[in-house]
C-alpha cells in the first residue's frame, strides 16, 4: 500500500497535479537605498511579517544598493514584469505622468508630516489610482526618504542660488532631476548613486544633493567638505508593487501586504527623522562645515525658474494649491 501511495504521488507530480501543495510566490524587492538605511530595514520588516503570515507560500528577498537593478530602472522593470516590488520616487512617476510634476517641486512640502498627510489624503488616493491605471503600478504607501541638501567636495561661500553657479552637481538620471539642479543654481550631471563617491573624490562632480542620512550611509561625507542646508526637497518615497504580480496574490495576502507596509512605513518615517539629526552630528565631528543659507532666496528663485521653464504649465490644475492647503 505504501508503494502504491508513493507511486501515485510521483505520477501526479509528473502531471503537475500534486495534491495539497501550494505554489510559492516570490517577491523580489529592488531599492537604491543603502543596506543600513531605514528604507531597507522597512522592506525587511515587510518580508519578515509576510513570510511569517504565509509560511511556504510567500518568499521575499530584499536587494538594496541597486545590486539587482540600477537606480532609475526599477519602474520599467516592474512594468515589463521583471520585478515585483521597488521604491520609486515622484521624479520617476513624472517621467510618465508629467501632470503630477508639482509633487516633485522644490519647497513644496513644509515638513515630513505635511508630506505624509498629503499622500494619505484624497490627493494621494487620486495619484495612486492614476498610477495604477496608467502605469500598472500599485502604490501601497508613502515613506520619507529624507530632506535633500547640497553637499560640496570643497568649501565655498553659499548663501543664495547664484552662489552655486558653475558647480557641477550630481543628479539621478531623469529630466526632472536635471531641472531641480538648475533651479538651485547649479549645473546638473546625471550619474548613478553608485558612482557618486568616486565622482566626488576625483572631481568629476563638485557636489551632490541627498538627505543627510543617505550622505552618511553612502559614506559621501568622507569626500565632502561642506554641507549647505538648502533643505530644498522633503522627499517622499513609495512602496510600489507591479500590478501583474499584485494580481497574483490572494485577497488575504494583499490585505496583509498593505497592513505590513503601513506598519513598516510608519517605522521608516520615524527612524529617518531621527537619523537625519544623527547624521548632522557625524558631519560636525568629522570637521565638515555646516552652512545655513538664505532659504527665502532659494524658494523665490526656484518658483521663478519653474515658471520660466514652462514646467508649471504641465502641472495638474489646482494641485499645487490643494497640497499647500493640507494641514
Amino acid at each position: 500500500m505504501k508503494r502504491f501511495i508513493l507511486a501515485s504521488t510521483a505520477a501526479l507530480a509528473i502531471l503537475g497535479l500534486t495534491p495539497n501543495v501550494q505554489a510559492q510566490t516570490e517577491i523580489r524587492v529592488s531599492t537604491a537605498a543603502p543596506d543600513v538605511s531605514p528604507l531597507s530595514d522597512a522592506f525587511r520588516r515587510i518580508k519578515q511579517r509576510m513570510e511569517a503570515k504565509f509560511p511556504g507560500a510567500i518568499k521575499m528577498s530584499v536587494h538594496p544598493q541597486s545590486v539587482l537593478f540600477k537606480q532609475g530602472t526599477e519602474v520599467p522593470a516592474m512594468q515589463r514584469g521583471n520585478l515585483e516590488m521597488a521604491s520609486p520616487v515622484t521624479f520617476e512617476i513624472d517621467q510618465q505622468l508629467p501632470e503630477y510634476g508639482v509633487l516633485s517641486a522644490a519647497y513644496l512640502f513644509r515638513s515630513p508630516d505635511h508630506m505624509i498627510k498629503t499622500f494619505r489624503s484624497d490627493i494621494g488616493k487620486e495619484y495612486y489610482a492614476d498610477i495604477s491605471e496608467k502605469m500598472g503600478l500599485i502604490i501601497l504607501d508613502a515613506g520619507y526618504l529624507g530632506t535633500r541638501t547640497v553637499n560640496l567636495r570643497y568649501e565655498k561661500p553659499v548663501n543664495k542660488p547664484s552662489d552655486l553657479a558653475g558647480v557641477k552637481m550630481r543628479m539621478p538620471p531623469g529630466s526632472a532631476y536635471q531641472v531641480l539642479a538648475k533651479v538651485l543654481g547649479a549645473t546638473p550631471i546625471a550619474m548613478s548613486i553608485t558612482e557618486v563617491y568616486m565622482g566626488l573624490k576625483t572631481g568629476a562632480i563638485d557636489a551632490q544633493d541627498n538627505p543627510t542620512g543617505m550622505t552618511r550611509d553612502w559614506k559621501f561625507h568622507e569626500v565632502t567638505k561642506e554641507v549647505v542646508l538648502t533643505k530644498h526637497l522633503v522627499q517622499p518615497v513609495f512602496f510600489a508593487f507591479a500590478k501583474p504580480a499584485w494580481d497574483k496574490l490572494t485577497v488575504a495576502q494583499q490585505a496583509e501586504m498593505r497592513a505590513a507596509t503601513r506598519e513598516a512605513a510608519d517605522l521608516q518615517i520615524a527612524e529617518t527623522i531621527k537619523d537625519e539629526g544623527g547624521a548632522i552630528e557625524t558631519f560636525k565631528q568629522a570637521g565638515i562645515r555646516i552652512v545655513e543659507p538664505d532659504l527665502d532666496s532659494f524658494r523665490a528663485a526656484v518658483m521663478t525658474e519653474y515658471q520660466q521653464s514652462g514646467m508649471t504649465s504641465k502641472w495638474k490644475s489646482g494641485l499645487l494649491a490643494r497640497v499647500q492647503a493640507v494641514k
